[in-house]
């Protein structure tokens, strides 16, 4: 979807949710056609933008509507893999402002603090630089082994993503500690890292899906949010210097969150009023920790800043709506939310991914969320993301290994099982390509048990 100016209202298109005034009144009802009345209701209810369904957003429905592969036909369970438990989490210490409640002297001064209205007065007059310029990049097919992949491989990808792991743990926790960095630090962990997924998108995606354990999350969380941001730029046309500050900005965009008391992150049950407050001070705080970093981009603190904006103004924490925020900041937004999804939190299981990216599209229609960078999403990963476990059509069972492009609900899967759900040997697994196959369907996503005795990198 996108948000038009209600002046500039083209006739025909449709309202993508429903609009109430500000007594609760309903003005135009989801789904119902512009005309020039619309128009004059929606002004004089001081509304100035309104969120209207693009092509794009069209596909996405189809794929909520239709065919065998409906979202509610489908079954699924939560899980993830398991991994051997890391260090218990450190106590981070904390800056005297980061310590304001709600309510006390200087909590609302923290919202429009230096560094935040820095950013604004810069977007205000120099506009922002978003949309993608130069070639677009391509991924490195040639360097990719025909399946399954060779065991040195396997390796090498594997010790690649903990490296990346343990260089960010090490920049953030020093950025935290104080440390002062030049952001060439930043932008060679971001390059590294596209890098390497241009050279084997899919293997990465599927260790991403690994079970952080008992680690602080946001660790974990960076690294796989920015495998999944720099995949949806890339899908996107985004050249490879905008992929990287893309990258950048998403490495560091919950940085704030290790300046929330560890008590909160961790919190078994719902948090109270006042802890809420404060995880939504985390992008401020971010900016501050970022002000540690010398020589970065301006869009990379855009990205820090917004990326908890949400389009339809219910982000925080300054509740932009979707003119307002930088689309880099966007293509974090989506990728932030499905990858907190797919992850285990102290308060609930991890979602399995396929249930992930149901919501993210059905966030889509709220105007919380972008639909073309959601389709984005869906293009580099598919309706059922890689690594999957999935039943087929003839009752065998298997993992999607790559995504299809436009066709989402048709990537390609390794066949694990026969039609019992016995463990096939290695050498007698084959890969079926659902978008040549049409006699296969997907008919269910299954939870991480659903195969049984399978491996994080079985099917690669």
């Amino acid at each position: 979807m996108k948000s038009v100016s209600t002046a500039r209202l083209p006739a025909g298109v449709q309202a993508e949710t429903d609009y109430f005034s500000s007594l609760g009144e309903l003005v135009i009802a989801r789904g119902t056609p512009v005309d020039q009345a619309v128009v004059d209701s929606l002004s004089d209810s001081g509304m100035a933008e309104l969120f209207v369904r693009e092509p794009a957003d069209a596909d996405i429905e189809d794929i909520l509507l239709g065919g065998p592969q409906s979202l509610d036909e489908l079954r699924e369970t939560g899980g993830r893999r398991e991994q051997q438990p890391r260090e218990r989490p450190r106590v981070l210490s904390l800056p005297a402002f980061a310590r304001l409640k709600k309510g006390q002297a200087g909590f609302e001064t923290l919202l429009m603090s230096n560094h935040a209205g820095a950013l604004d007065r810069h977007m205000k007059k120099h506009g922002l630089a978003d949309e993608p310029c130069g070639p677009a990049v391509a991924y490195d097919t040639a360097a990719l082994p025909a399946p399954p992949r060779p065991e040195k491989h396997k390796n090498e990808m594997t010790a690649e993503y903990s490296r990346i792991a343990h260089d960010v743990r090490l920049v953030l926790n020093g950025i935290v500690d104080g440390a002062r960095i030049e952001g060439d630090v930043i932008r060679n962990i971001a390059e590294s890292l596209v890098s390497t997924f241009v050279r084997d998108r899919d293997m990465l995606l599927d260790l991403s899906l690994t079970d952080p354990g008992e680690d602080i999350y946001v660790y974990t969380h960076s690294v796989n949010t920015t495998l999944l941001a720099a995949g949806i730029a890339i899908a996107y046309g985004y050249s490879r210097e905008q992929v990287v500050e893309i990258a950048m900005g998403s490495l560091l965009h919950d940085i704030g969150m290790l300046l929330v008391p560890v008590g909160i992150m961790k919190k078994q049950g719902g948090l109270t009023q006042d802890e809420w407050y404060e995880v939504q001070k985390h992008p401020i705080l971010g900016l501050h920790l970022l002000s540690r970093i010398m020589h970065l981009p301006e869009s990379v603190k855009y990205v820090a800043y917004q990326s908890h904006e949400r389009g339809n103004g219910k982000g925080y924490p300054k509740q932009r709506t979707t003119s307002q925020i930088h689309r880099f900041a966007k293509v974090i937004q989506v990728a932030d939310v499905y990858e907190a999804l797919s992850s285990p939190r102290p308060y609930r299981e991890a979602h399995i991914p396929y249930k992930s990216m149901e919501m993210v599209i059905k966030m889509t229609r709220q105007g919380l969320v972008s639909g073309e960078y959601a389709k984005a999403l869906l293009a580099n990963t598919s309706l059922f993301p890689v690594g999957s476990l999935v039943e087929l059509s003839d009752q065998r069972r298997g993992k999607v290994v790559a995504a299809n492009g436009s066709s989402f609900a048709k990537p390609v899967v390794s066949v694990l099982t026969d039609s019992s759900g016995a463990l096939l040997p290695p050498g007698q697994r084959s890969i079926e390509d659902l978008s040549q196959n049409t006699q296969l369907q997907i008919t269910r996503a299954l939870s991480v048990e659903g195969i049984d005795r399978v491996g994080l990198l079985d099917g690669f």
